[in-house]
C-alpha cells in the first residue's frame, strides 16, 4: 500500500479543497511558468526541474509534463537520473529529487524507471558496519563522493525512499529479498542519523554536548568529521555545530524512518526546534540556506503533526501562519523569490530558491 507524507497530502488537500487559490502561491506559480524552458527544464538541470514540478503539483499539468518528459531524458542506464559528463555534478542529490518528483507525480508508466532509481540510490547506502557512516548516502558512487557521506544527501534519499517504499512492499514487492534490502535499509539509516544528533544518551561522539542547556544539544549536524574533531589551542575534543536545516532534515528522516514521536531522539530535535524557532533565519548559519532551510522547516512540522510550536517563553506559534507571513513579505515583484543575503548554496538562483518557497507553502496547505 503506498504511504503519503503528510505533506503531500496536505498539498494535494488544498489544491483539491480550496475554493480561492493564495495569491503569493498563484504569483509564484506565474512566474515559473514564465521561466521554463523550451526543453521543458527548469534552470536546465535535473534537480532544479525536479523541485519545480513538485511545487507546481496538481494544477498545471501541461507544463509538468513537459519537465516530467526532461526528468525521463536524463534517465541513464544504471538507473539514475541526473546530467553526466558535465563537471561538479552530483548524482545522489539529482536522482533523489527526481525520483522523488516522479513519484508525487504518479505516473503508472514511470514505475520500472522509479524502481531502477530506487534500487540505485539503495546500494549506494554505506553499508560497512564498522563506519561510522553506515547508513548515511554521499554524493555519488565513485570514491571520492561516495566517501564524503552527509545529512543533506541523506535526507533527501531518505524522502525518495519513503516516496517509494509501497513499490518494496506486499503486493508490489518483486520479492521478499527487496523488502528485506528496504527494511534494512531503514534501519542502517537510523544508526546514521544517531550519530550525527546531539544526544548524548544515544550518541557517544566526543564532539556531542552532554549540557542539555547547551544550544547544539538535541540538533543535527551536516557531517562527520574523518577525525575526531579537537581544538587547536587546547587539544581537547570540540564540538560540531548543529543548525536549523539539518536539525529539521534529521527529525523528518527520524519519522520517515518509522522512529516514534515518543523516542528521546524524536522529542529532542523537536524541543532543539521549539528553542530555536524562527522562520526569519536558517538558526545557527544566520541567513545562509534559508529557502532550503524553510522547505525542510515545513517538511518536519507537518510530518510531526503540529499546528504549532510552544517555544521555551511559552508562547503558541502558528507555524504556518508565520510561514506565509515570511513568504509573503519577501516576495519579488515579478513572483519570485531569491535569497537577497546570501547566495550561498545556490539560493541566487530564482528558479530554484521560488521553487523551495512554494514547496514550503505546498507543503503548509496554502
Amino acid at each position: 500500500m503506498r504511504k503519503w507524507p503528510l505533506w503531500l497530502i496536505l498539498g494535494i488537500a488544498a489544491v483539491t479543497l480550496s475554493g480561492a487559490e493564495n495569491p503569493v502561491v498563484k504569483k509564484g506559480e506565474d512566474y515559473l511558468l514564465t521561466r521554463q524552458g523550451k526543453d521543458g527544464s527548469w534552470g536546465r538541470h535535473p534537480a532544479i526541474t525536479g523541485l519545480v514540478c513538485m511545487a507546481l503539483h496538481g494544477k498545471h499539468p501541461e507544463a509538468i509534463g513537459r519537465g516530467r518528459a526532461y526528468l525521463l531524458k536524463h534517465v541513464r542506464k544504471d538507473g539514475s537520473i541526473w546530467l553526466a559528463n558535465r563537471r561538479r555534478e552530483y548524482p545522489t542529490y539529482t536522482t533523489a529529487i527526481a525520483l522523488a518528483a516522479l513519484a508525487t507525480l504518479n505516473c503508472k508508466e514511470d514505475e520500472t524507471v522509479m524502481r531502477n532509481a530506487r534500487k540505485w540510490l539503495l546500494n549506494l547506502q554505506n553499508s560497512d558496519p564498522e563506519s561510522r557512516n553506515c547508513g548515511g548516502f554521499g554524493y555519488g558512487p565513485d570514491p571520492r563522493g561516495a566517501a564524503h557521506v552527509d545529512l543533506s544527501n541523506t535526507q533527501w534519499v531518505a524522502e525518495a525512499l519513503y516516496l517509494t517504499d509501497h513499490l518494496d512492499r506486499e503486493p508490489e514487492a518483486k520479492s521478499s529479498a527487496d523488502t528485506q534490502k528496504a527494511d534494512l535499509a531503514w534501519k542502517r539509516l537510523e544508526q546514521f542519523l544517531t550519530k550525527v544528533q546531539h544526544l548524548p544518551e544515544t550518541n557517544r561522539e566526543t564532539w556531542v554536548v552532554s549540557d542539555p542547556d547547551d544550544p547544539n544539544h538535541g540538533g543535527f549536524i551536516y557531517k562527520l568529521e574523518e577525525d575526531t574533531p579537537h581544538d587547536m589551542k587546547t587539544g581537547l575534543p570540540r564540538t560540531l555545530r548543529s543548525y536549523g536545516s539539518m536539525t529539521y532534515a534529521g527529525l523528518k528522516s527520524m519519522i520517515y524512518a518509522k522512529v516514534g514521536r515518543n523516542d528521546p531522539r524524536v522529542k529532542a530535535a523537536a524541543e532543539w526546534a521549539a528553542r530555536h524557532y524562527t522562520v526569519a533565519e536558517n538558526p545557527g548559519v544566520g541567513p545562509n540556506g534559508l529557502y532550503y532551510y524553510l522547505q525542510t522547516f515545513a517538511k518536519a512540522h507537518a510530518a510531526l503533526g503540529s499546528d504549532t510550536v510552544r517555544t521555551p517563553d511559552g508562547k503558541q506559534h502558528d507555524w504556518r501562519a508565520d510561514l506565509l507571513k515570511q513568504l509573503s513579505g519577501t516576495q519579488l515583484p515579478d513572483g519570485s523569490w531569491i535569497n537577497r543575503k546570501s547566495g550561498r548554496w545556490m539560493e541566487s538562483m530564482p528558479e530554484l530558491v521560488t521553487a523551495y518557497a512554494l514547496l514550503a507553502l505546498k507543503v503548509a496547505g496554502y
